[in-house]
């Protein structure tokens, strides 16, 4: 796959300066231990760091090397441009490394062979003034979040008027259930372009029932959010899908109503290019 060649090509270089860069920040931490208490609550966040914490923690987290490419777009220090090409992966890791001695996110290496994973801590979010649930994101939801990550960031390259909705901020927008209520499903994204579009990955097949329920519930019945009269009913669905799951993915369309068979979209999630 293009995203797994692209960042084995560089993962020798980045473990040995993430090793480097982790040993260093560990000694200066130990020197520097009481000015880094007493500046912890005072510094002021960096309006880069702003947006780019502000993007992870709507994602649930983000991989290392799509934090890099968050970082390399806007400028740096002084209002020097980055590069063409990018922030180097050292400047990334001493910038997460500020973050974390800050205790604004946590950082992460779970695979071997691949960049870590950041996420934003409790006390991050207060920062932030996000009204989000603390959440670590598991082990087994990671190739998820990362595939819709790589959606964001090509839906934003492609279309930098769109907004983009997380399935997070979907959830924290729902009205407080009462228990053993019945959960509607959010989507993984919603994407105002300015109409809302219901953005789906499907990594893993699944039973055409539960298919059948998810595009009833996007394109006939709704979910009705906090503070809207009425339930949200989505004008088009785009499917991100694999080689497992576009056939009962496609198949799910294709029992719908013939008007509305036109608003489900399929796209390959591994080139992103639409398949039907």
């Amino acid at each position: 796959m293009q995203e797994q060649a692209k960042h084995l090509q560089y993962v020798e270089s980045w473990q040995q300066q993430d090793e480097h860069q982790q040993n260093a920040a560990a000694s200066k931490r130990l020197k520097h231990s009481r000015k880094a208490r007493r500046d912890k609550g005072k510094k002021l966040i960096k309006p880069r760091d702003l947006v780019v914490l502000l993007w992870i923690a709507q994602q649930y987290a983000a991989r290392l090397d799509h934090v890099q490419e968050l970082l390399s777009r806007m400028p740096g220090r002084g209002g020097r441009q980055v590069s063409p090409s990018g922030l180097t992966l050292s400047a990334v890791l001493q910038v997460v490394d500020r973050w974390v001695t800050l205790g604004l996110v946590e950082y992460r290496r779970i695979y071997d062979g691949e960049p870590g994973w950041v996420h934003v801590t409790p006390f991050g979010l207060r920062m932030l003034h996000l009204p989000f649930a603390r959440h670590t994101p598991t082990e087994s939801t990671l190739p998820h979040l990362h595939n819709i990550n790589c959606v964001r960031l090509e839906v934003e390259r492609r279309h930098p008027g769109y907004q983009w909705v997380s399935e997070r901020m979907l959830r924290a927008a729902q009205l407080r259930r009462e228990e053993g209520s019945l959960v509607p499903h959010l989507p993984d994204a919603q994407v105002l372009q300015p109409k809302a579009v219901a953005l789906e990955v499907e990594r893993s097949p699944k039973s055409p029932k539960e298919l059948d329920g998810i595009l009833s519930e996007l394109l006939m019945t709704g979910t009705l959010t906090a503070g809207a009269e009425h339930p949200l009913i989505y004008t088009t669905v785009w499917y991100f899908v694999t080689e497992h799951t576009r056939r009962g993915v496609e198949e799910a369309r294709d029992r719908l109503p013939a008007d509305l068979q036109a608003r489900v979209k399929v796209y390959s999630l591994e080139t992103l290019a639409p398949l039907s």
